[in-house]
């Protein structure tokens, strides 16, 4: 039993060290490169606003079977 509630919860550890992992990491050139706050944002804004974003990223909108 023990072991199942570890691999359970192991792929979304994982998932929130990597989420972690990108907001840490130093920030390339044109962006602020002292600001973590504007790539929280940034990851809210993508997890929240996908109808949004989908304007600027055509293949959001599309069906992956569709593309078969």
């Amino acid at each position: 039993m023990m072991g199942f509630l570890v691999g359970a919860l192991l792929f979304p550890a994982l998932i929130g060290l990597l989420v972690i992992f990108h907001i840490g990491r130093p920030q390339k050139s044109p962006a602020d490169t002292s600001n973590r706050i504007n790539k929280i944002r940034l990851l809210w804004f993508a997890l929240t606003r996908e109808d949004y974003i989908a304007q600027f990223a055509p293949w959001l909108e599309t069906d992956e079977m569709d593309k078969l």
